[in-house]
């Protein structure tokens, strides 16, 4: 065989070679990206299984007796808070106004932005009506905090209004900010101008009696946000289609 001949071999032994190599590699990227994909499927099926009980309390917003603060909850002295709509959990069909459906498309159209196809049923029945909060203020010159609801064992023996962080626990709230800026804890991933589902997931941490008070903070000097539906539940929540209500114990 002339070296030529031996060349050739060569090259095409190489070439043989490179794409058995190719292929297994192929077939490796495969199986791993199936595997992947299973283990994706297998913890999204388990964090929907954990339970989602709220930790905090009216989750709703619901007025106190006055009308004019949001109870179980703590505003700052320097934001003024105004209940501007009320939304009953009746369907439009028997008797939601045609304003308050209206309302809640241009929410859900927002949020759409973040999840495509995501449903608020602006006209149909809810579990529980919803209250939306105007948060207003033109100072910032002590602790920046903006509210907060308290923990759902407060008033209770042991209890206290933080929340404590030893359990996993997801933070969350519809808000558009219109003026100024806000950040972190239910107000985490707003977009000014827009409505959006904003939320964290806190995992357990390893401080012995750790808590945190569950307030975004102010930014800015004035603003105005707008928030519904704001609070922390147990579990991992990751899509607004299972933040329109939650179970609180107790």
């Amino acid at each position: 065989m002339s070296t030529e001949q031996q060349l050739a071999a060569v090259v095409s032994a190489a070439n043989a070679l490179t794409n058995v190599v190719t292929g297994k590699i192929g077939e490796i990227d495969k199986a791993l990206t199936d595997a992947r994909a299973k283990y994706d499927e297998q913890l999204s099926s388990l964090n929907s299984r954990l339970p989602r009980l709220a930790v905090t309390k009216n989750f709703h917003m619901e007025p106190d007796t006055t009308g004019k603060l949001i109870d179980g909850w703590y505003v700052h002295s320097e934001v003024t808070a105004t209940k501007v709509r009320t939304i009953t959990q009746q369907a439009q069909s028997a008797g939601r106004p045609d304003a308050d459906v209206e309302f809640m498309r241009q929410v859900e159209a927002d949020v759409r932005e973040q999840f495509p196809g995501f449903d608020i049923r602006a006209a149909g029945y809810w579990r529980n009506q919803v209250n939306v909060w105007q948060m207003k203020w033109s100072e910032n010159k002590s602790m920046t905090w903006l509210a907060f609801p308290t923990s759902i064992d407060t008033g209770r023996l042991s209890g206290t209004t933080p929340v404590p962080l030893n359990n996993c626990m997801t933070m969350g709230a519809f808000v558009r900010v219109n003026e100024g800026t806000i950040e972190g804890a239910w107000a985490t991933g707003n977009t000014k101008g827009k409505w959006r589902w904003c939320s964290v997931l806190h995992m357990p941490d390893n401080f012995f009696a750790n808590y945190m008070h569950v307030h975004p903070v102010r930014g800015s000097a004035t603003g105005t946000v707008e928030v519904m539906l704001a609070g922390a539940c147990t579990g991992v929540v990751t899509r607004p289609t299972e933040w329109g209500t939650l179970l609180g114990l107790g």
